[in-house]
């Protein structure tokens, strides 16, 4: 028993976890930090992470309500969306709420990814670029749907950015969870799609490539893309094209 904890306390002690994120941070941050170029979002998710529930961020005394006498402290959080402790509830939450939205019917994953060349244009546009990219997903496997050929249905669609892979590499694409199946166009009556089958990719691939190509274009015909930096290359429309 943790010292000061009074035996009668009903109150449920959780002890923190050998390994956490935090301490992994605390001890090494620094090394890290020396020996690596990072991002300014990325320092600061690092410093939220270490100091996140500690004396750091101040907190306040938590009062037993069985025995009335112990006390100890509760550090504040640090509310970064990348702490792993403060967004456990909110992505609970989050996935319940999707929970209630979920259609009964079977559902496909679909990824759309874009290729790595455009990365630079990607990190130095990513709200307008992020948005094409959501926007050509949706549009891509609507128009799918809506084919009369295929499914002759309006799908649902879920999608989710994703900005890293699993190695922690910059890699933007899209996760889609989309029914297995649709509203037909008087809003009448369900089409549903086969349980293991929704469209080849040799056809959402080049369809996706073409709406998004489509948005960058007459992002850069209004001159809305920031081409600075490691994109000045792309300046002139030849190079661009």
């Amino acid at each position: 028993m943790p010292a000061g904890r009074h035996a009668g306390c009903s109150r449920a002690w959780q002890a923190r976890p050998a390994l956490e994120i935090a301490r992994i941070f605390r001890a090494h941050g620094d090394a890290y930090r020396a020996g690596h170029v990072l991002t300014p979002e990325q320092h600061r998710a690092m410093r939220d992470i270490e100091t996140c529930r500690t004396a750091a961020r101040g907190g306040h005394l938590d009062v037993c309500p069985d025995c009335g006498l112990v006390t100890e402290p509760a550090y504040n959080s640090c509310g970064n969306r990348h702490c792993p402790k403060c967004q456990a509830l909110a992505q609970q939450r989050w996935i319940e709420e999707r929970t209630e939205r979920i259609l009964p019917t079977h559902h496909f994953h679909v990824v759309m990814t874009l290729p790595s060349d455009l990365r630079q244009l990607l990190r130095r546009n990513p709200r307008l670029l992020y948005g094409a990219l959501f926007a050509a997903s949706a549009r891509t496997l609507l128009e799918l749907g809506n084919d009369p050929q295929r499914l002759g249905a309006r799908l649902g669609i879920t999608a989710v950015l994703h900005t890293w892979n699993r190695d922690l590499e910059f890699h933007p694409h899209v996760h889609c969870i989309v029914t297995g199946g649709g509203l037909s166009p008087d809003g009448q009556r369900w089409s549903a799609a086969p349980t293991d089958y929704l469209f080849p990719t040799a056809v959402l691939a080049p369809l996706l490539r073409g709406k998004f190509l489509d948005h960058l274009r007459r992002l850069y015909e209004r001159g809305a893309l920031d081409l600075q930096g490691g994109c000045a290359e792309l300046a002139t429309p030849r190079a661009f094209d």
